[in-house]
C-alpha cells in the first residue's frame, strides 16, 4: 500500500514538472529569465541594450527597469560597452525581451603598483 501511494505521488509530481516545463512558451510574460554577459551596445535613444551571452541578445529597457551597481541606483547612461551585466527579463511577444532589472558588476579594483625593490 505504501509503495502504491509513493509511486502515485512520484508519477503526479513528474507529470506536474513536465507540464510546467513544456507549458512555458517564449511569449509567456510570466516566464522570467536571467542572463549574464558583456555589453556590446547601449542605445539610450531606442532604450535598448545588446549583451553578448552565448550570442548577442537585445533587451528593451523601460521606465520600470531597475538598474543598479551594488546598492547604488544607476541609469542606462551609466552602462558602458565592455561592462559585465546581469539582466533579469521576460518576453513580451515572441522575440521582445524586456529587462526588469539590470545589475552592473562591481568595477575591478585599481591595481596598486608593486613596490620598488632596491
Amino acid at each position: 500500500m505504501k509503495k502504491t501511494i509513493g509511486l502515485a505521488t512520484a508519477v503526479v509530481l513528474a507529470f506536474g514538472i513536465a507540464a510546467a516545463a513544456f507549458g512555458a512558451e517564449p511569449g509567456d510574460k510570466h516566464q522570467v529569465q536571467t542572463k549574464t554577459g558583456v555589453v556590446k551596445k547601449v542605445d539610450a535613444d531606442a532604450k535598448k541594450i545588446v549583451v553578448m551571452v552565448a550570442r548577442e541578445l537585445t533587451f528593451a529597457v523601460t521606465d520600470a527597469t531597475k538598474i543598479a551597481q551594488g546598492d547604488a541606483a544607476k541609469t542606462l547612461a551609466d552602462i558602458k560597452e565592455g561592462a559585465t551585466v546581469t539582466v533579469v527579463y521576460s518576453f513580451e511577444g515572441k522575440d521582445n525581451r524586456v529587462a526588469s532589472k539590470i545589475t552592473l558588476a562591481a568595477p575591478a579594483p585599481d591595481k596598486e603598483p608593486a613596490p620598488d625593490k632596491k
